[in-house]
């Protein structure tokens, strides 16, 4: 049984406006007369797309949203009291739903390396993010980690026919937008992925621009639609949204110095390192506070002891991880500086997708939060998968040569 977080009943919560969605969406708009309502509060914080989902998955199950959200400023007892705690059937059903996406986020890494370094790359980067310590944790959760990295890693796998399907690429950084806002980083990728058409395609105006087209339009079709918050009075939701986040972001900056000010990131220097520490060596963190950890310890007790729970979270393990990925990134980069122009591109737009959305992450994450890694598993696997593949060829190149002499 993978430990409960809070989060999964804020979800299950706001799972809800699934059914307003088909039934009045115009009730999810923004109205600066609900500044109060809690449910208006979250549609300001989180992306929507968690919610829908969950949604239904339970709608299809037969049940209902939870009907109140998780308090953290009361006990578990208190919150449990309330009905904020989800009864098993609906958690089941909830992380059931989200665990589904797994399949799919495997095939597309498993595309997505094959595009640069063939199948066997494919099939490891493949296997090492179905094994991922994190993922086996927070992607199996009743939160948005398991649909943002279907669609990080559906993104990497449009980035192979961006020029020829410009609005998947749209539709993938779309969805993983409306996943977390913290992907964002990715769209400045898929608008380079779309104009730069490989020298085999003729080089026209007409066609970038359409390309161009394409993808915004889907993006922002599709985030409005999932966005009836902003139906009515956009400006007015956005600035609202944008307000919202700045001042969680400042609350949990400030409560963090006060509690626990080890978890407070300074500079980006201190953020890198923690975000490289989260993603390859920490164990699994299965809160960020310590507000519940007496309720939730047995639980987590029982899950590391599980075999493979914390597969690779040791110094060797890694290690491992860190210089496989770093070999595989090297050596791509270098073949695709030295390749023509066509064989160039396709590694360059991973390549540029794995800084941009660790530069992101880097400038804008100041908390030592794990679950905050996530968006960068995908590329930890792309690059490790490649990397192993990498060094397989090398050493299979060596035993030749020895056996030769």
């Amino acid at each position: 049984m993978i430990p409960f977080h809070p989060d999964e009943s804020t979800q299950l919560y706001m799972s809800s406006d699934f059914d307003w969605l088909w039934s009045e969406p115009l009730s999810l708009a923004y109205n600066s007369d609900r500044l109060e309502d809690p449910r208006q509060t979250y549609r300001l914080l989180d992306a929507p797309l968690t919610r829908y989902l969950l949604g239904f998955g339970r709608s299809l199950a037969g049940l209902s949203a939870l009907p109140v959200g998780w308090d953290w400023a009361k006990s578990w007892q208190d919150n449990a009291t309330a009905g904020a705690l989800p009864g098993q059937p609906l958690l089941n059903i909830g992380r059931v739903s989200l665990t589904l996406l797994l399949p799919f986020s495997l095939t597309f890494i498993y595309l997505a390396a094959c595009s640069i370094r063939g199948r066997l790359s494919g099939f490891l980067a493949a296997l090492l993010l179905g094994t991922h310590a994190l993922v086996l944790v927070h992607a199996r959760r009743a939160m948005a980690e398991g649909p943002l990295i279907l669609a990080i890693t559906g993104f990497l796998a449009s980035l192979c026919i961006a020029d020829r399907r410009p609005w998947m690429v749209g539709l993938a950084a779309a969805l993983a937008f409306n996943a977390k806002q913290s992907a964002i980083g990715l769209l400045p990728v898929g608008l380079i992925a779309v104009v730069w058409l490989p020298t085999s395609i003729p080089q026209k105006w007409g066609r970038i621009v359409s390309n161009l087209i394409q993808f915004l339009i889907i993006f922002v079709g599709l985030t409005l639609a999932l966005n009836p918050l902003f139906w009515q009075e956009p400006w007015l939701a956005a600035r609202a949204a944008i307000q919202s986040r700045q001042d969680l972001l400042s609350r949990q900056f400030s409560d963090a110095r006060q509690l626990f000010p080890e978890q407070v990131l300074e500079s980006p220097w201190e953020r890198g390192v923690m975000l490289l520490g989260h993603l390859y060596l920490a164990p699994p963190m299965f809160g960020e506070v310590g507000n519940y950890r007496a309720e939730t310890a047995p639980a987590e007790k029982a899950y590391l002891a599980v075999p493979g729970h914390r597969l690779g979270r040791d110094p060797i393990g890694a290690s491992l991880w860190l210089g496989l990925s770093l070999l595989g990134m090297v050596w791509v980069g270098r073949g695709a500086f030295r390749a023509a122009s066509p064989l160039r591109r396709q590694p360059a737009l991973m390549l540029l997708a794995t800084a941009f959305q660790a530069a992101g992450m880097v400038l804008a994450i100041p908390l030592a939060w794990q679950r905050y890694s996530l968006p960068l598993v995908p590329f930890a696997c792309l690059w490790a998968g490649i990397g192993a593949t990498i060094l397989l060829k090398m050493i299979q190149r060596f035993n030749v040569r020895t056996f030769k002499r």
